[in-house]
């Protein structure tokens, strides 16, 4: 007979549920049996599992999965999508009504993640006192008007002060170079300016550069900006991937610059802007993101759209989580079924045939079977109904298209 492996996941706001039938080990009436009483099949207490596991005896009669229809169930600790947003300000003269504009609206975003239920960390790279650095790493006093002092909850008690989810990088960045202070202060050797140490492997990582300005001088050389292909292969070349490859990035950039709102890209928007900012432009089309404009009086409704757009953005991204000691899963014995909040269901077939992006229609392993993607109208319907629940069953044969 099949036991159940029921693993919970949480997708954004609300739980993803990932029940299993059948999990790889088979169970003998012996360890049925003891199972019911609460106890393991070594006789131990049914609770020594892996960390994250509670161990259930609830069964499920008849319900299709398992021949004859009962299994065990065992509850997986919910896992969400890491994101991991770096934000890049210019602090140059012409930057103080929008420095003014982030520090007061900043936690507008983070409350926003917040609710999306993602694992999320937010770095700033800005000058936040008179002992900040150039993006070469000499010494640059940034003057009071200038600085940018995230505040609590997500900045911490002070100026730099570390929080849990938040790290502040102390570079001063210029009108042409905020792409060039996000590829160098990466990896600098000081602690209140590098920020690699704090970012995670398997997060996806999102840019958020704040300009009016573009990233070049004078329009004719790069002594002082990078392109975008320049800032591309400097980020796709650090050590690890921890920004993905050319074939596949894990970046995505939201710069909110002086062009209009996306899609639109020029005129500039208002008077205040200096430039449209093509290279940010350039970069947001490369990895699927988008811009906003910085001519808003008000930066809290771009940081609440732009939450949401991360949001969805890893919506079809859930994690697989290890089963507990002694379990295996078959990956030709999964299926997933799609929830929406106003309580239809539906099987999501299995569809390999192309990668997602390139026209997949259901559901498919990523390339080491960590997560399931969603793809096509899957991806779709999830990325419109935050409160959907997606339920992956292990041990039973796969549903293909």
């Amino acid at each position: 007979m099949n036991r159940r492996l029921a693993l919970v996941l949480s997708l954004l706001s609300s739980a993803v549920v990932l029940n299993a039938c059948g999990a790889a080990k088979e169970a003998s009436p012996t360890d049925l049996d003891e199972e019911d009483t609460g106890e393991g099949g070594d006789g131990s207490s049914g609770d020594a599992v892996e960390p994250g596991f509670d161990v259930s005896t609830d069964t499920n009669v008849g319900d299709g999965f398992a021949e004859g229809g009962a299994c065990a169930t065992t509850t997986a600790a919910a896992i969400k999508p890491p994101v991991d947003v770096i934000f890049v300000i210019d602090q140059s003269g012409s930057m103080g009504d929008d420095i003014a504009n982030v520090k007061a609206n900043i936690n507008k975003l983070s409350d926003n993640l917040k609710k999306t239920g993602l694992d999320y960390r937010v770095v700033m790279i800005a000058g936040y006192n008179t002992s900040s650095v150039n993006n070469s790493g000499a010494a640059y006093s940034t003057s009071a008007t200038y600085q940018v002092c995230v505040p609590a909850p997500l900045g911490g008690a002070s100026c730099g002060a570390p929080a849990a989810n938040f790290r502040a990088s102390n570079v001063h960045v210029e009108s042409f170079d905020a792409l060039k202070a996000v590829a160098l202060s990466y990896d600098m050797t000081g602690a209140d300016t590098r920020w690699k140490d704090f970012l995670r492997s398997t997060a996806t990582k999102v840019i958020i550069p704040i300009t009016d300005d573009n990233s070049n001088y004078s329009g004719t050389t790069w002594s002082y900006g990078l392109s975008a292909t320049d800032f591309d292969n400097q980020m796709l070349s650090k050590s690890g991937a921890p920004f993905g490859t050319k074939s596949k990035r894990n970046y995505v950039v939201y710069p909110i610059i002086g062009a209009p709102a996306y899609p639109t890209e020029s005129p500039k928007c208002g008077t205040n802007a200096v430039n449209t900012g093509t290279e940010y432009i350039a970069l947001a089309k490369l990895t699927k993101g988008k811009w906003f404009p910085i001519c808003l009086t008000d930066f809290g409704p771009v940081f609440t759209e732009m939450a949401k757009s991360i949001a969805t953005r890893v919506a079809c991204e859930l994690g697989i989580p290890t089963p507990p000691s002694g379990e295996k899963i078959d990956y030709n014995k999964v299926n997933v079924t799609y929830s929406s909040s106003g309580g239809t269901t539906e099987t999501v077939k299995y569809d390999d045939a192309a990668a997602c992006e390139a026209g997949a229609n259901g559901w498919q392993y990523n390339a080491d079977k960590t997560k399931i993607l969603l793809c096509g109208d899957a991806c779709k319907k999830v990325q419109a109904d935050l409160s959907a629940k997606v339920t992956v069953e292990f041990g039973c044969a796969t549903v293909t298209k």
